[in-house]
Formats: C-alpha cells, structure tokens, sequence
C-alpha cells in the first residue's frame, strides 16, 4: 500500500492558507532558498515557452514564470491554494490535480515542467510515477526543474530538535529516519509525511528519463531577520556561492534538480 495520501494533503494545504506565501519572509523556509529557486527558473525557461507549474501553491513561482514570460499551467491538489492563486494571476489557467496522474495533458505538452517547493516529497513512495509523468508531458530536449526536501539541511538546521525527539522516543525511531529519509507525520516530525532526500538519491531518480544537468543546494543559511538590503545580498551571495558547490549539494533544506528530458 502507498504511503502517499492526496486527500490529507489537499486539506492540510487547503487549511494551510497564506502561510505556504509567507513562508520565505517569516523563516519556515530560509529566504535565501528562493533566490536559488529563481535563479534555476531563470537559467532554463525562455519567453513564451509553454510550462507546467506542478504542485505550485499559491502561485509564488508561478509569479516568476509569467514574470519570464512564460505560458503557465498552474496544478495543485489543494483547490484552497489554488484560489489563492488565483487571486493573485487571474491570467494563469489553474487546475486541480496530482503530480502522480497528469493524465489530463497529452505528451510532449510543455517546453518545461516545474514541480518546486517539496511535491516529489510528500508523494512519498509515488516519486518515481510522479517523475515519469512530469518528463512525459514535457517535450524531448526540454527541461523538468524539481525541488525535494533535503535530508541534510533537515539535519543541519534541526539537529537540537532531533536530540529532544531522541530522548522522547528513543533512538531508534530517529536512526530509521536517517536510514531511510522518511519522516513520519506526527508531533515534533512532519507536518505531513514526506521523504527526505540526498543529492544523489535525486539524481538518481532524474537520471533514467535523461541527463540531469543542474543541481544546487537551496536553503543552506538559517532564516535570519535582516532588514539591510546590503546585508541581505552578502548572506544571498554565500548562499549561492555554496549552493552549487558539488560538496554542499545535499546540505539545504531543498534540493534542486535539472533534468534535461531525452
């Protein structure tokens, strides 16, 4: 049976609201991991190609591809989220549905697929269907741009947290968590069920669909409050400078990967 439940996701998403926006500016996400998000878009999409926004939320990276001058097709499984965006780009055609059964569009569909912010993630055990069909609606020689959760950025920014978990429920539990990049939903674990991953655990799932030519870390400084512009680019530019270090590439809170489809 699959651990991947689409129905408690939709509604903790459609509970959730706003703060999947706000996430970068009130520190649940380290702000400096949208800069490298961005900065993937900008490298790989072009004005007027026809892309999929899969699991895009409220729209914030949707906002960036329009702003590319891309077409958008915004999906998400949560029909809250996706009023949220809705409201914000009416222009953008949006509609419900799961990264694992793209089955409404034909192959060959979109010059690029993008599925950032954690999707591949909460699917779970479905990653490797969820893959498949983001490369079949994308067209030969275009490009599918992913993020993951990352295992080590979890365990660089948390660490103090898994010590208290350790002591509240033993050892064990969180050694199986290491082993295997699962976290449970549960108190003081995930706020949903999700896997965790390593850099060449998410090149190995791109792989096989064609060559993975990008990878970056996303999320590696902690959230720090810093109202100076000046000293906002300083910790963006250390950010991206061990962003794409090949040694810092499983040490953010996303990973980010670049497939170019065979």
């Amino acid at each position: 049976m699959s651990t991947w439940d689409p129905a408690r996701t939709a509604e903790f998403f459609d509970e959730y609201g706003e703060r999947e926006w706000t996430r970068f500016e009130d520190g649940r996400t380290p702000g400096p991991s949208l800069t490298t998000h961005i900065r993937m878009l900008e490298g790989y999409v072009r004005p007027g190609d026809r892309v999929l926004d899969a699991g895009s939320g409220p729209g914030r990276f949707s906002l960036e591809l329009v702003r590319l001058g891309a077409l958008v097709t915004a999906l998400d499984i949560s029909p809250g989220q996706l009023e949220l965006l809705r409201s914000r780009i009416p222009d953008v055609e949006a509609v419900v549905g799961d990264i694992t059964d793209l089955s409404r569009f034909g192959d060959d569909a979109f010059d690029a697929t993008v599925c950032f912010g954690g999707p591949l993630s909460y699917v779970v055990d479905r990653a490797e269907a969820a893959v498949a069909e983001l490369v079949r609606v994308t067209k030969p020689g275009g490009h599918v741009l992913v993020s993951v959760m990352g295992l080590g950025g979890a365990v660089i920014h948390f660490a103090s947290i898994i010590v208290d978990l350790a002591r509240r429920d033993g050892a064990p539990k969180q050694l199986e968590i290491a082993r295997t990049g699962f976290l449970p939903e549960g108190d003081g674990y995930g706020h949903l069920a999700m896997r965790m991953y390593l850099w060449e655990e998410l090149e190995a799932l791109l792989a096989p669909h064609g060559e993975v030519v990008d990878g970056a870390a996303a999320g590696i400084l902690p959230h720090l409050e810093v109202e100076e512009p000046a000293i906002r680019a300083v910790l963006e530019e250390f950010e991206q400078r061990l962003a794409h270090d090949p040694g810092s590439r499983s040490c953010g809170e996303h990973l980010v990967g670049v497939l170019r489809v065979a």
